[in-house]
């Protein structure tokens, strides 16, 4: 817990204030995760209920164990989650515009950018002061990037183009 707080108005202002960035983050966390989960479900069935039973980092390691994700990829993710971390144990916590330009590098570099959604985001941290000072639409950009190549990743074990299910 950040010791900036010095106020009930101020904890109560860092936790209620609504913040692009926060639930961006979470949300595409979530995100990834449940395609992370899918990935294992499709590529080894019998897995499915000890992967919903682990913590995101355990479940990037299962998934880069089992060949489904690279280990610069397996590497980006566990960084997004140590953000994460950051986010869920400090409630004032903000990442550094440039702690944001590295995961939208490392991603860019190891992920698809489909939409050029890693560009464009690389490309509105750039001459930022603050990460508040960007739109957060970038922020979900980062995760929709790297969703994009996990449902690939499905696809290519046998996962439907549109629904959650086997196409075999």
């Amino acid at each position: 817990m950040s010791n900036t707080i010095t106020s009930f108005d101020e904890l109560f202002e860092a936790a209620v204030d609504p913040d692009g960035i926060i639930s961006s983050f979470i949300s595409g966390h979530l995100m990834v995760e449940f395609m992370l989960v899918k990935v294992i479900e499709i590529s080894s069935p019998k897995l499915l209920d000890f992967a919903e039973d682990l913590n995101h980092f355990r479940l990037v390691k299962l998934a880069n164990g089992l060949g489904l994700i690279t280990d610069s990829q397996a590497d980006v993710l566990l960084k997004i989650n140590k953000v994460r971390n950051k986010f869920a144990h400090n409630v004032t916590f903000r990442p550094t515009v440039n702690e944001m330009k590295q995961l939208f590098i490392i991603a860019k570099q190891n992920f698809s950018d489909m939409t050029d959604g890693l560009e464009q985001g690389l490309g509105e941290l750039e001459g930022k002061a603050k990460i508040e000072e960007c739109e957060s639409y970038i922020f979900s950009d980062l995760f929709i990037q790297i969703a994009y190549d996990l449902h690939e990743i499905y696809q290519d074990h046998g996962g439907d183009i549109v629904e959650f299910k086997n196409n075999e």
